[in-house]
Formats: C-alpha cells, sequence, structure tokens
C-alpha cells in the first residue's frame, strides 16, 4: 500500500453519476453526452478531464500499477488522462492534449514540447481500445489553465515532464529490474502535468496523496471523495463534478 490521507466523507460525492454507454456508442458521441450532461452554464470557468481505461496489456499493467492506491488493491478502471478543450461547434474536433508513453514519429522532437502531445479528440481512441471513460468537470478558469499549457510546453528547463515518461515505459515494457514508479514517488506523466497545471491555478486535484504520485486514480478519488474538503476551499463556490461508465473490469474471485 502505498500511504494516503483518508476523507472524512466515506460515501461517494452526488455529483459523481454513471452514465451508461448507448448501444454501439463511440467514445466521443459518448463524451459529448457526458458534457452535455453535466449542463455547464459558463464553460469559460470550467475545464474537463478525461479518464480513459484500455484493456490491451500496457494498460493493463497501468491500471495494476495504481492498485497500490487503493484500499481493495484491485486495478484502477484508469490508464490514462488528459486535458480536453472542448469545440463547441463540433465535439468531435475538440482538442485533447497528454503526454503518451509512446511518443508519435510524426510530432516534433519530444524534449522541444516537453512531451505534450496535441491530438484532436476524433483521432485519439474507440471504444474497443478504451472502454472505460470518465469526464471529469473542474471550476477553475480556463484560460488561465491553457495560458499555463502553454508555459509547460516550452519551459522543460524549469521541469523536465520527459523525465518521468521513461520510467513509466520500462515499468510497461518489461525492461530489466524495473519496478513501479508509483512506488518510487514517480507520478504517471499526463497526471503530473495536469496535476502541476492545476495547481498553479490553486486547485489540487489530488488531495490527500503526495503530488508525486499524482495518476488517474488518484484525481478519481479526488472528485468521488472529497467534495467537503473542496467545498471549504472553492472561493467561487463551484465543485467538481464527472460522468462516467466502465464497460471493462476485471473479474477477480477470492473465492
Amino acid at each position: 500500500m502505498i500511504k494516503q490521507c483518508l476523507s472524512k466523507s466515506s460515501i461517494d460525492s452526488q455529483k459523481i453519476h454513471l452514465l451508461s454507454r448507448n448501444k454501439n456508442e463511440s467514445n466521443v458521441n459518448w463524451l459529448e453526452r457526458a458534457y452535455h450532461d453535466l449542463n455547464i452554464t459558463n464553460p469559460s470557468q470550467w475545464n474537463c478531464i478525461v479518464l480513459t481505461g484500455g484493456k490491451d496489456i500496457a494498460s493493463f499493467r497501468i491500471r495494476v500499477a495504481q492498485s497500490y492506491l487503493r484500499g481493495d488493491m484491485l486495478p484502477s478502471f484508469w490508464s490514462d488522462c488528459g486535458l480536453l478543450k472542448v469545440n463547441s461547434k463540433k465535439f468531435a474536433n475538440s482538442k485533447f492534449y497528454y503526454l503518451p508513453l509512446l511518443q508519435p514519429s510524426t510530432d516534433s522532437y519530444a524534449p522541444k514540447r516537453n512531451g505534450l502531445v496535441e491530438i484532436q479528440l476524433n483521432k485519439l481512441f474507440d471504444q474497443r481500445e478504451f472502454p472505460n471513460l470518465a469526464l471529469l468537470a473542474i471550476p477553475v478558469a480556463q484560460k488561465g489553465i491553457f495560458d499555463t499549457l502553454k508555459d509547460y510546453k516550452n519551459e522543460r528547463i524549469v521541469y523536465d515532464a520527459v523525465e518521468n515518461i521513461l520510467p513509466w515505459l520500462a515499468y510497461v515494457w518489461g525492461i530489466g529490474n524495473a519496478t513501479n514508479p508509483l512506488m518510487q514517488q514517480i507520478g504517471f506523466p499526463s497526471a503530473m502535468m495536469l496535476s502541476q497545471l492545476f495547481s498553479v491555478h490553486n486547485f489540487d486535484l489530488a488531495p490527500g496523496a503526495n503530488g508525486s504520485l499524482s495518476s488517474p486514480e488518484v484525481f478519481w478519488s479526488g472528485v468521488k471523495h472529497w467534495q467537503d474538503f473542496y467545498s471549504k476551499t472553492q472561493e467561487n463556490g463551484l465543485l467538481p463534478e464527472a460522468r462516467y461508465v466502465t464497460d471493462h473490469i476485471y473479474d477477480i474471485d477470492e473465492n
């Protein structure tokens, strides 16, 4: 187990709702439906974070790595995360920002952009590869986050995000004696980026956990169980919300 602080609230937030997938519904269509279901009245005051859960071998290892952050030790639902910039005119053209472990060969030299990749949402993933989705709505002004994102991309000299990619890739690929990076206080790359972006604007995505443990799982736990904390720290009075679907779980039977 990795030690964390426990929330005083023992029940899931009422602002978190299961949104089941319609038959043959794509991830883009589900995310668009989830976004509208959140009923955000002033988009400029919110940012959207997407959690994804894949079922390939790499995703499996990432999900199991995060089991040390769960009291039940079960694999996480989530294997990646990123920042979503919603295109209100055509949702499928929304932009997704993350730090993939497998850096695309078609993009520029990874260290030059601090590992950050921007991709159009409809080119990212489909429901067959990533059946688990969560859309988190975080009440922080959108302009501030994206201004900070621009600085993050261009200031590797301040924070070397690429450095976090290599230990995770080594672990996922089983290279040498590579161990679970979280046990070495090495957060998941995309999650570290998000945690740092929001911390600049005084929002803690992972209350109760050390910042170096940033991962999709601690973000999920934060939104689910730390609403009381947010109600006392959010000056604008707005609280995080989420919609999710988990079509893929690991069937573990101890009997």
